[in-house]
């Protein structure tokens, strides 16, 4: 949109990123084994458990990807019978492959060329999994391999392919009746506890990844009775998990209504901002009080889990909130000068908490970096850096009032963020610092509010904006006597900083404030319509 509006053509596809692109794994996507030129090299089982233990650190507090009884069962009697592939069960392997690729690229800090750490187990083991005809004879264990190869495509960027092993293993799970209560004196308590553990991983990645993608979702909430698994007693593991959910769903929520086929930014779809709001807000109390997040003091470690919680809660505000951002954009990239967002109707109450959630991330993802806790293989913290910085970028040139201050620290500590990943070897990380680079440098050409006193055709720009939307007005100027008054913004907002986080009260307060009598100048003849395959 601002490289159209810059340069009057479309954005070259040169500077576009490509699904699949970034990376080479080194496999033409044939099963054949037999031609191996390089079969990939198993570690010792000393540094095998060092990578396995990477994997638990670094998953284990947010997914099921294997049962460590039966797992390292299965490794032991492996390595005692010389590392013999051919004496142990195939699907064991496979999945011992994918845990080592993980591990892998969780510990090798450094890497030369496009082919990332741990491609070669992993295509080993893409070559060994059976059909899915056959992944039947052992559906939960068929699962957890499922879930580790999806989450290993995605973190390289090979979205399509990752959302379709992850559907593959819902199906299995669901023709399997692990979205059920799976209550039977046929089955032991230990399965039912991993395949409890084993559904809510594929339910978490299936959410996030139909989401990225912008496609429907395949089983609706309603349909899905489990219980939480009890993780032998650990009342903070199911509690964190607990509240992981509710954010997938209540993300699930924003992509099916805000998101969804044809969806317009009228009164229907404020509406829909507001309930997605609510389904945040019923999570966010329970998440501070559990799991606390202080990184304004550096002197105490940061739980990755506490910190992943907070991230994603953020994100799924942005989530919701953006794409009133963008029609606020699309009317500044036509107008002569900045816009002032005021506060009737409450469109002014929703950019700021989207701009406070983008600041909180960017403050989190800069503590994480300052303790050697930032995550650059899995592809949360790159995910949420880039769309945080993407949305403060552009609130600034809509509306600078609405970060108020002109430091842009938070693009330094962005750039910082995503250079320590460049130099951990995310290929992803140093395109999205590109992106933001060039978006910058095109909206810095944007025509900006003049020094002077605006000439008379500046003032009639600004009263035409006033008028087609009583809400906004060029560069804070008044467009009428009393119009200080739209400026007003709701009483627990009035004082609150953007970088203060909001309780589930506040949240809801928020939503319940919105007035859509004033923003229905957000109407389909202005706006074009979001369309299913709109990524969020």
């Amino acid at each position: 949109m601002v490289h159209e509006r810059i340069y009057n053509s479309p954005l070259p596809s040169t500077s576009l990123l490509f699904e699949g692109a970034t990376y080479d794994i080194g496999w033409d996507g044939r099963r054949d084994t037999s031609h191996d030129d390089q079969p990939c090299t198993l570690p010792t089982p000393d540094y095998a458990l060092f990578l396995i233990n990477a994997v638990k650190f670094q998953c284990g507090q947010l997914f099921h990807l294997f049962d460590e009884r039966t797992f390292m069962d299965c490794f032991n009697k492996f390595h005692e019978l010389g590392s013999d592939p051919s004496q142990c069960p195939i699907l064991w392997y496979i999945h011992y492959l994918l845990i080592l690729a993980f591990g892998k690229a969780f510990t090798v800090r450094t890497q030369t060329g496009r082919r990332p750490p741990g491609a070669d187990l992993f295509v080993q083991a893409m070559k060994l999994l059976p059909d899915t005809i056959f992944l039947y004879t052992e559906p939960l264990h068929s699962i957890e391999v499922l879930c580790c190869a999806a989450l290993y495509l995605q973190c390289l960027d090979f979205r399509s392919a990752a959302y379709n092993l992850i559907g593959r293993a819902m199906r299995i799970a669901v023709e399997q009746g692990m979205h059920t209560e799976m209550e039977s004196h046929y089955l032991a308590k230990d399965i039912v506890e991993r395949s409890r553990e084993a559904w809510w991983t594929v339910y978490i990645l299936d959410r996030h990844m139909s989401s990225l993608l912008g496609v429907p979702l395949g089983l609706a909430d309603e349909d899905v009775t489990a219980h939480l698994p009890s993780f032998l007693g650990s009342h903070r593991k199911t509690l964190a998990l607990s509240i992981h959910i509710k954010i997938s769903k209540a993300t699930a929520e924003i992509q099916r209504t805000v998101y969804r086929k044809r969806a317009r930014r009228d009164q229907q779809f404020l509406h829909r901002v507001q309930e997605a709001l609510k389904i945040v807000a019923t999570a966010n109390d329970e998440r501070n009080a559990s799991f606390p997040l202080d990184i304004q003091k550096p002197a105490h470690g940061i739980s990755r889990l506490s910190a992943y919680l907070h991230i994603f809660h953020h994100q799924c505000i942005i989530l919701a909130t953006r794409p009133l951002l963008y029609s606020f954009l699309q009317k500044r990239l036509h107008a002569s000068t900045t816009l002032r967002v005021a506060s009737r109707g409450g469109a002014r109450a929703l950019l700021r908490v989207c701009v406070g959630s983008a600041k909180q991330t960017i403050d989190i993802l800069e503590g994480l970096q300052s303790q050697t806790l930032l995550e650059s293989f899995l592809p949360f913290d790159l995910d949420a850096a880039f769309s945080s910085a993407l949305v403060l970028l552009i609130a600034a040139a809509v509306d600078p009032s609405l970060l108020r201050t002109d430091d842009r620290s938070w693009l330094q500590s962005s750039y910082a963020v995503l250079d320590e990943m460049v130099s951990r070897g995310n290929l992803i990380a140093k395109f999205h610092k590109s992106e933001l680079q060039q978006l910058d440098k095109n909206l810095q050409q944007l025509p900006v509010p003049p020094t002077d006193v605006p000439s008379e055709s500046q003032v009639g720009m600004q009263e035409s904006i006033a008028q087609a939307a009583p809400h906004v007005v060029s560069d804070g100027r008044a467009a009428s006597a009393g119009s200080d008054q739209l400026y007003i913004s709701p009483d627990f907002l009035g004082e609150w900083n953007s970088e203060d986080g909001l309780s589930g009260e506040q949240l809801m307060t928020l939503a319940n404030s919105l007035d859509f009598a004033y923003l229905d100048w957000l109407g389909p003849d202005t706006i074009p319509a979001f369309e299913s395959t709109m990524p969020p």
